[in-house]
């Protein structure tokens, strides 16, 4: 999360290009979105018994468990194309480009409705509950959720792919999350594909998805020493903090 967090204002400072980045976690965890109060949203007891860690993002949204799953995140500066683009306009963008990118791997997905989601409440602390947009659809279930936010000179949007799906643990760890009918409103790419493919295949079919809807060429880099830096001084000053985790 600080790693995402000291990318994004170094593109919002215009010293390093647009950036989409992919990357798994070393064990399950709940990233908490930004703005959201961890009370009642995450059974902490059930982490700590299960081993799943629980970060805050610096995106908003709602909770997320990531496992068996790819994370995205793409940060792009406000001063060009994406600056003009309201909050609504830029998702369904960024959708765009994982849909063309799903359907080079044989899914064919759509993105949320606006008011698609009549049967979740909008108090619901789980994003894989909300079918709305961000999200991206497989035959009316959530495949992707993406979250967003903006600071003043750069947009950075976070998002999760399932690849497969452990029901139990999403029951456990979220107790808002149904007891009955826990996959009525989720779907996973395995579920989709004869054959899954290696993570880097998925990740290559996303790549060319975003190049063809934003018309960005993508080029392979590495973090910059600065860009390590300031993700560690994020981490000991919020990150690494349960005070800041569990503030609200």
């Amino acid at each position: 999360m600080a790693i995402d967090e000291a990318v994004a204002r170094a593109v919002g400072e215009g010293r390093v290009p647009s950036t989409l980045r992919f990357y798994g976690w070393r064990e399950p965890t709940v990233s908490l979105g930004y703005l959201q109060r961890s009370s009642g949203a995450v059974d902490r007891a059930a982490c700590g018994r299960l081993g799943v860690a629980i970060v805050r993002r610096p995106t908003g949204g709602r909770a997320v468990l990531h496992a068996r799953e790819l994370t995205y995140s793409a940060a792009v500066p406000m001063d060009g194309p994406w600056g003009g683009l309201a909050v609504e306009e830029s998702f369904s963008r960024m959708g765009q480009a994982l849909v063309a990118g799903l359907r080079r791997l044989g899914v064919v997905a759509t993105i949320g409705e606006g008011n698609a989601d009549r049967s979740a409440s909008p108090r619901t602390d789980v994003c894989f509950q909300m079918r709305r947009v961000p999200a991206i659809l497989v035959s009316g279930r959530k495949l992707v959720g993406s979250a967003q936010r903006r600071w003043g000179k750069v947009l950075l949007q976070h998002g999760s792919l399932l690849l497969e799906f452990d029901a139990a643990m999403h029951q456990a760890v979220f107790p808002a999350w149904p007891r009955t009918d826990p996959t009525g409103k989720v779907t996973w790419l395995a579920a989709h594909l004869d054959r899954m493919p290696p993570r880097g295949a998925v990740e290559a079919a996303l790549v060319t998805g975003w190049s063809e809807m934003t018309g960005a060429a993508c080029t392979p880099g590495t973090l910059l020493p600065e860009e390590r830096r300031a993700a560690a001084a994020l981490v000991r000053a919020r990150y690494g903090d349960p005070v800041w985790t569990f503030q609200r």
